[in-house]
């Protein structure tokens, strides 16, 4: 078995009082279909929020500011069987006008307690009970 990790970050994107999320396409290995934060996997050399600001821009277009509020941390097991340790993190945008990449097929900016009415990954429910004290 292999000891590797991988290591990803995501961040509950904000604007104003709303948050982003983003509905993963169908091919996506984690999760297709679901709704989900921003995110990916950390490359050598980079910091977790280095790595969080490349791949909200990435997948969104979006800036984002440098300030940013730890949430939460988390590990799972990929389909592969890769272990994956993550970290996330609540952060704001500098604008609204996103930009997706072919990762997703939609986008939405809601208020924080509706990530209930979502088909979303699980964990993001509690992701987001943290990070608004919901």
């Amino acid at each position: 078995m292999s000891e590797e990790h991988i290591v990803v970050v995501t961040g509950i994107v904000k604007f104003k009082d709303k948050i982003l999320l983003l509905k993963r396409n169908s091919n996506m290995e984690m999760h297709p279909g679901k709704w989900s934060f921003p995110g990916g996997k950390v490359i050598s050399g980079e910091t977790l929020f280095q790595t969080l600001q490349r791949e909200v821009k990435e997948e969104t277009g979006l800036e984002i500011l440098d300030n940013k509020k730890y949430i939460s941390d988390y590990t799972f097991t990929r389909p592969s069987g890769k272990n994956t340790i993550g970290f996330c993190f609540l952060v704001n945008a500098k604008s609204q006008n996103v930009k997706l990449s072919k990762e997703f097929t939609d986008s939405s900016w809601i208020i924080p307690k509706d990530i209930e009415s979502y088909d979303s990954i699980p964990y993001l429910r509690e992701e987001v009970k943290k990070a608004f004290n919901i």
